[in-house]
C-alpha cells in the first residue's frame, strides 16, 4: 500500500470512518466500496476515490450513516423518507445536515480531508476524475471558490469568508463527520 493511501487510511480511522482492506474490492468508484456506511478499500485503490467516498459517508447524519451502501441512491431515498415523517422545520439542523450531503460537498469535504493529510493537489483530485475536469475543480477548489464549500459552511462543519480567521477557514474543517 501507497504511503499516501496510507495517511488517508490512518485520517479516517482517526476521525472515526470505519475502513477495511478488501483486495478487490470495488464500487461506484474502483477500488472502493461503501458498505453500510463503512468503507472497503482495495489496497491499490487511489486516495482520491477513497477520499471522496469517505466525504459521502461523513456528511451523511450520523442517525442515518449505516444506511449508505454501493452509489448511495437507496440509503438516500431511505434517509429522506424518514426526514419525510418526522415533519421537521426544513431549518432544523438534521434536515440541514442531510441537505448537504451531496457529490458537491463530499468533493470539498475530500479537498479539506486531502490537504489535512498532506497530499499534494494533483492527489487528492486527479485530472482525469469528474469527467476529466478534475484540473478545473482543483483550480476552484484552491480558490476557495467551489460550491461544495458552501454546503459544508451551511451544514456547519467548516467557516468561509473574509472576516474569519485564515486558520479557521476552509479547508480547515470545525468537525469532520456530521453528527446530526
Amino acid at each position: 500500500m501507497k504511503a499516501a493511501l496510507t495517511r488517508v487510511l490512518d485520517h479516517l480511522a482517526a476521525i472515526g470512518i470505519e475502513v477495511h482492506i478488501v483486495p478487490g474490492a470495488t464500487g461506484f468508484i474502483p477500488g472502493c466500496r461503501i458498505e453500510a456506511g463503512a468503507l472497503l478499500v482495495d489496497p491499490e485503490c487511489a486516495p482520491s476515490a477513497v477520499l471522496h467516498d469517505a466525504g459521502h459517508v461523513a456528511l451523511v447524519p450520523s442517525r442515518f450513516r449505516s444506511y449508505m451502501s454501493d452509489n448511495l441512491g437507496d440509503g438516500m431515498k431511505r434517509m429522506f423518507d424518514e426526514l419525510h415523517e418526522m415533519d421537521l422545520p426544513p431549518d432544523h439542523p438534521l434536515q440541514r445536515a442531510a441537505i448537504q450531503c451531496s457529490d458537491p460537498e463530499a468533493t470539498a469535504w475530500a479537498w479539506a480531508a486531502g490537504m489535512a493529510v498532506g497530499l499534494a493537489p494533483e492527489e487528492i483530485i486527479l485530472d482525469a476524475e469528474y469527467g476529466g475536469t478534475g484540473a478545473e475543480i482543483r483550480s476552484m477548489l484552491q480558490a476557495n471558490q467551489y460550491v461544495g464549500i458552501n454546503g459544508l459552511a451551511h451544514a456547519g462543519m467548516c467557516k468561509r469568508g473574509h472576516w474569519v480567521a485564515p486558520e479557521a477557514r476552509y479547508p480547515n474543517m470545525h468537525c469532520w463527520l456530521q453528527a446530526a
